[in-house]
């Protein structure tokens, strides 16, 4: 009999995995790892099927049906404030209301321009769309921007505007347009805004990885079909990922949720159905917690840093640490880690060893520069775009790859020229080598990957004014990372258990951060503990994981192939969608209005309307699962009727919420 196997690749911010399951045994039977190479995505991916080819198994790459892929990315560019610059056209919205001002002000690489246009509730126009005014900002913006994003205030009610504005657009660039309305249905038009500006900044990401994975899998000579994993778990085809790449937001959490259930699945007893699972990566960790064996949606939508989107995901919390996150070391000793990703020092020689003689040279000096130990390096291809600073970086690069961020800086001093600092690199064009926990762990000998000597000068460098030896920086920063992992697991428990706290208690000198690690210390010794098991995932577990028992008592488990769950996830990740329209009562109680994804119908009953969304939703969800890769779906859905009790003892019927489902599981 033939078998029938699925590619797993997980694709993130520092390593690219890949795995071959059998999903009719739910087991792993072979597995590879491959650095992501962010200038040629390609590279990476074909290092790591290149390294799986390697291996033997039954049928070999033949036997592969399906190609299932998530990844990071898209949460690391939205963690790191990255992407590509976008025009957000917004009609109906107030431009001085707070919100408003507020989402402005904190967007990143976004151009906003404010058009006549809006609706009200009940999805009638009380404006018309300027026609005139959208055109022109086009103009203005098109030579500004890598693609477009589109928010009526009251779309989700009517979406006719919406639908003009893009129309415009795209009879003028040619350039991707994001229209709000796709993106959800639900009424807050400012998360609704900052998601639709969000994935527009994606796309360009996302379909470059997309392409990637297209072009490694040709070269393996794979032919099977390639779809996502989206932050609910579910899967979906390549072409809606291309379209709606936000939807990948924590993609690679959502599959290491899947993952770690596969992979723990013979470790666990049957008490052991509540999990907190911390999958550590290179550029974030992603936390979530699985009660009674089932890893909670987020209602609200994935949060991802300090931006709550409004896609349907896994209830996770993201924060910017991991492997390659910057460590920063302040003069009272207190180390930072991230939220940047950098690329570790030990790397940066591997491939480039006249680093290792810059880094050398840099030790020898008195009084190093601030930024010794700092090297400017290539990133993804650059726009057309891009900034006067990030395009000054890439001459110098031109001139020597890696640029060490000393001698720019003393160029642009010499030449009276703007110095950029590291927070003001929002292109990911240009990415930054500097210290990390990945070189911490290499200064130890617990990572083989790259020049340990350039990893120790690196940390002799950092923290010289400590006088602090390598050795002494690398436990230091290891001990700082489990302490954050600990943080975070005792402060996501303390918001479910509904305990108020404040983020300083956290510090080194709050009640908690005191706790942390403090089990066998001072003059109290107290400490905190979880009282439910901690699964750890991630390439760097292995090593962290005695840093976060000294900080925090519990179960903590680390199960076979830990370093590639997430693509295990992909691999064994469903399809599954979901949809849900409104009916509500029109003004005056004189009908009610059934809210489509794409038309609002009138009708005189909710039981009427109920049968009309039926019957136009089932052909819908029919429709979006076969885009979404799935042909045999399963459609239902469920139905909550809204009433209130007169004072007369009737019920007045206020309308109904349908949820839609299509689901297929493999």
């Amino acid at each position: 009999m033939a078998k029938n196997f699925y590619l797993g690749i997980d694709t993130g911010g520092t390593h690219t995995d890949a795995v071959v399951y059998d999903p009719g045994s739910r087991t792993v039977v072979v597995s590879a790892k491959a650095e992501t190479t962010h200038h040629d995505l390609v590279i990476g991916i074909s290092q790591a099927l290149e390294n799986l080819g390697r291996l033997s198994w039954d049928g070999g790459f033949g036997a592969i049906s399906r190609i299932n892929l998530s990844t990071t990315l898209a949460t690391n560019a939205i963690a790191e404030s990255l992407g590509n610059r976008v025009g957000l056209v917004m009609m109906g919205y107030d431009k001085d209301q707070e919100a408003v001002k507020k989402l402005i002000s904190e967007l990143p690489q976004v151009e906003t321009a404010f058009v006549g246009g809006s609706h009200n509730y009940y999805g009638q126009e009380e404006e018309p769309l300027d026609d005139e005014a959208v055109k022109k900002v086009v103009l203005e913006l098109e030579p500004k921007v890598s693609g477009w994003a589109v928010s009526g205030f009251f779309s989700v009610k009517n979406p006719d505007h919406e639908m003009r504005v893009a129309s415009i657009i795209k009879s003028v660039s040619a350039k991707p347009v994001t229209m709000g309305r796709d993106l959800t249905g639900e009424l807050n038009a400012v998360r609704r805004a900052a998601t639709a500006a969000l994935n527009a900044g994606l796309i360009i990401i996302i379909g470059r990885l997309l392409d990637a994975v297209k072009e490694a899998a040709a070269k393996a000579g794979l032919t099977a079909s390639l779809m996502v994993v989206k932050g609910d778990g579910s899967l979906v085809s390549e072409d809606w990922a291309r379209e709606k790449p936000i939807e990948t937001v924590v993609s690679g959490p959502a599959a290491g949720l899947v993952g770690a259930k596969v992979l723990a699945r013979g470790f666990l007893s049957p008490q052991e159905k509540n999990l907190w699972v911390l999958d550590v990566g290179g550029t974030t960790t992603d936390m979530a917690f699985v009660e009674n064996g089932l890893p909670a949606v987020n209602p609200n939508g994935a949060r991802v840093g300090k931006w709550d989107t409004m896609t349907l995901a896994v209830e996770t919390r993201t924060r910017g640490l991991g492997g390659d996150s910057l460590v920063t070391i302040d003069s009272r000793g207190f180390i930072t880690l991230g939220p940047r990703r950098v690329l570790p020092l030990c790397r940066l020689a591997r491939k480039w060893p006249k680093a290792l003689e810059t880094l050398k040279s840099q030790k020898a000096l008195m009084t190093p520069s601030t930024v010794a130990g700092y090297f400017f390096v290539p990133g993804t291809p650059p726009e057309s775009n891009i900034g006067r600073d990030e395009a000054a970086i890439l001459e110098a690069m031109s001139r020597e790859v890696p640029f060490p961020m000393a001698r720019y800086a003393e160029e642009a001093f010499e030449g009276n020229h703007h110095f950029i600092g590291l927070k003001a690199l929002s292109h990911p064009s240009v990415m930054v080598s500097a210290f990390t926990p990945t070189d911490a762990m290499a200064v130890l000998g617990l990572y083989n990957g790259g020049a340990r000597e350039a990893s120790a000068i690196g940390a002799e460098i950092l923290a010289r004014h400590l006088k602090w030896k390598a050795e002494e920086v690398a436990v230091k920063v290891l001990d700082e990372f489990g302490r954050a992992l600990a943080q975070e697991i005792v402060s996501y428990g303390f918001e479910r258990d509904g305990i108020d706290f404040r983020p300083e208690d956290f510090a080194e000198n709050g009640i908690f951060g005191g706790m942390l690690g403090r089990r066998a210390q001072g003059r109290i010794a107290v400490g905190l503990s979880a009282a439910d098991t901690v699964v750890l995932l991630g390439a760097p577990v292995n090593v962290l994981s005695p840093f976060l028992a000294k900080n925090l008592s519990a179960r903590i488990l680390v199960p076979p192939v830990f370093e590639v769950a997430s693509a295990v996830g992909a691999a064994a990740s469903p399809v599954y969608l979901t949809r849900r329209v409104e009916i509500h009562t029109l003004p005056n109680f004189i009908g009610y209005r059934l809210f489509m994804p794409d038309q609002v119908i009138d009708g005189d009953s909710v039981d009427g309307l109920v049968k009309v969304a039926e019957e136009k939703m089932t052909t819908y969800m029919y429709s979006l699962a076969a885009m979404a890769g799935e042909r045999g779906a399963n459609v239902s859905f469920t139905r909550e009727d809204r009433r209130v009790l007169l004072n007369d003892g009737s019920n007045l019927h206020l309308g109904a919420a349908l949820i839609f489902t299509a689901t297929k599981a493999h």
